[in-house]
């Protein structure tokens, strides 16, 4: 494994080979509080990983859900920039041509360094899961538990994060400088579209959470509303 600062040298020289290969427009901050570039401005987008160990979770358990437990720790996080930034400029290298250029024998040997290093936490997936990767039994009891965990949070919660009129479901991003209350606007319109609703059609929404799928097509399409 070698010592940290090692461990740290060896990061800094595959994610330098990770930019140049790809051409990466926004930089990476390490643990130790070192950059890629190493003249990486103040100001600029980068990826910020907080501590050898989410290094270590992902090279041992490479999957969304280690991503999602790392990403709500904010043990890696951006700076100077939202997702929708780094998006905007994620590599446009074809599948093909994105394994030919990548130098997976330095990629080996780095990662290999964090093999067997902690991988730390807290992992709060993971233990909302209780520890358990068992799928459900489908069971009456087990699902009246798992409806009262989801639906017996109040609004507020759900206002942490939703957009006004609270739409429980991804956005449509018509422009990345959109924020998410358009986003679900745009969503719920495209839907409405696609459906070529007319007015007086009767709209029936089964599920509809707090309804502004309905409302959008009552005020916008001059349906009625079933829910």
């Amino acid at each position: 494994m070698g010592t940290a600062a090692d461990r740290a040298a060896s990061m800094r020289r595959l994610l330098a080979h990770v930019r140049e290969a790809y051409g990466i427009e926004f930089g990476f901050v390490l643990w130790d509080g070192s950059t890629v570039p190493a003249d990486l401005p103040a100001d600029a987008l980068a990826l910020v990983i907080a501590d050898e160990g989410a290094v270590a979770a992902m090279v041992r358990r490479p999957k969304i859900d280690t991503l999602v437990d790392l990403w709500v720790t904010a043990r890696i996080d951006l700076r100077n920039g939202s997702v929708a930034d780094l998006l905007a400029r994620r590599p446009k290298v074809k599948s093909r041509e994105f394994r030919k250029r990548l130098d997976r024998w330095l990629a080996l040997r780095v990662l290999a360094r964090f093999l067997l290093l902690p991988a730390g936490g807290p992992w709060p997936l993971r233990d909302s899961l209780n520890g358990s990767t068992t799928p459900s039994s489908g069971s009456e009891s087990e699902n009246k538990q798992n409806i009262q965990f989801h639906y017996d949070l109040s609004n507020a919660f759900y206002a942490l994060f939703l957009d006004p009129e609270m739409v429980y479901s991804c956005g449509y991003f018509t422009d990345w400088n959109n924020d998410i209350a358009t986003a679900q606007r745009d969503k719920l319109d495209i839907t409405c579209r696609k459906l070529r609703l007319k007015p007086g059609e009767t709209f029936l929404d089964v599920g509809c959470g707090w309804g502004a799928l309905v409302c959008h097509a009552a005020q916008h399409y001059a349906c009625r509303r079933m829910v």
